[in-house]
């Protein structure tokens, strides 16, 4: 018995899940009450009540998620140059892919900026301290080019979420690993001098 209602409760976990997720495309979560939620899911207000205490709960319990599950993948990225990028890379393009649906509620119109800011953050706290170790250089130098790295890589993951992910993760680890290790020159023909 207890199987099935852990199996009951993670069904509707996904099911307001997969709810709030159609609502935020249509308006940030301060707007969602959690009686128009249960009657998109058509489940009542006392169900909602057994697992999340708000809206608001509900969606950073998906953000700390998704948080998490972000930073089992960085647990393969390696430092530019260390190793090939694009591997580790194209597993965290798959990572976004599965998760489009959340990715575009919370990238649209410039996103869920705390959520981003988030995102940033674990990635620094994640590659800054390996970069250094590789790079040696100015940890100044290498702040600024992480924080260049990582506005470019979002603005990359929201156009390809936006174009309806056409492109194959491959594709666009590819296409990022260009970015950060040649930058436009990678683009560009040589200059003349």
């Amino acid at each position: 018995m207890p199987q099935e209602t852990d199996r009951r409760a993670r069904r509707t976990r996904q099911t307001l899940r997969r709810g709030l997720i159609r609502l935020l495309a249509q308006k940030p979560v301060e707007q969602i009450s959690v009686w128009e939620l249960t009657e998109l899911c058509d489940l009542n207000r006392g169900t909602f009540y057994l697992h999340y205490s708000s809206v608001p709960q509900l969606l950073e319990e998906m953000e700390q998620e998704v948080l998490d599950e972000m930073d089992q993948v960085l647990d393969d990225m390696e430092p530019p140059g260390v190793s090939p990028m694009k591997s580790a890379l194209t597993r965290a393009f798959a990572f976004l892919a599965e998760r489009a649906d959340f990715c575009s509620v919370m990238l649209r119109q410039g996103g869920n900026r705390p959520f981003i800011l988030r995102v940033q953050q674990v990635v620094r706290a994640r590659c800054l301290p390996q970069w250094m170790q590789v790079a040696g250089g100015s940890s100044v130098q290498l702040e600024y080019y992480l924080s260049f790295v990582l506005a470019g890589s979002i603005g990359i993951i929201e156009r390809w979420v936006e174009g309806g992910l056409r492109e194959s993760p491959a594709q666009m680890a590819a296409l990022l690993e260009q970015f950060v290790l040649q930058g436009a020159a990678g683009l560009l023909p040589p200059v003349r001098r």
